[in-house]
């Protein structure tokens, strides 16, 4: 895997995403692998935002910095939650950005909880099953139309196993 970010920009996403999804009696964005997701999307697929990413992780903090003074890993959850409400509302003079770029960052910590596990996201299928997803079936029986579906979510990958 290309290395993308920096190990303090990778705390200041972690930081992120714990706040955007945190972990509450159910996983986070953390524990479902949202970071990681976001990582090898940046080296891969995300590579044309690489920059975008780099300059809002810098803003963050810089805004943090400003208005907490401290990094924004640093922070305790109150001040994270005011910095990050600064940049979804777009209230940071000193970066035009902020909006675009929580709105994009919201987006991926959101795919990286319940992507498709092959993607570096969604360990052990947590997103999934906090939803009730049953991800990748084979199909369904007739007992599950218009009814809550309770299989055990199934990764792509692992039909492929199945049939073997």
């Amino acid at each position: 895997m290309k290395k993308t970010l920096t190990a303090f920009e990778e705390r200041t996403l972690a930081a992120i995403a714990a706040r955007i999804f945190p972990a509450t009696n159910t996983p986070g964005a953390v524990e479902a692998g949202a970071v990681e997701y976001i990582v090898i999307a940046l080296g891969e697929a995300y590579a044309p935002q690489l920059p975008f990413y780099r300059s809002g992780l810098r803003a963050i903090n810089r805004h943090a910095r400003q208005k907490c003074s401290g990094g924004f890993a640093s922070l305790n959850d109150y001040q994270k939650d005011d910095i990050l409400a600064d940049f979804e509302s777009g209230n940071v003079p000193q970066w035009k950005k902020a909006a675009a770029f929580f709105k994009t960052l919201r987006d991926h910590v959101l795919e990286g909880v319940f992507c498709e596990p092959q993607y570096g996201g969604n360990k052990n299928m947590m997103g999934w099953r906090l939803v009730g997803f049953p991800g990748q079936q084979f199909g369904y029986t007739d007992a599950y139309i218009d009814k809550p579906v309770d299989l055990e979510p199934m990764a792509a990958g692992s039909m492929a196993e199945d049939e073997n």
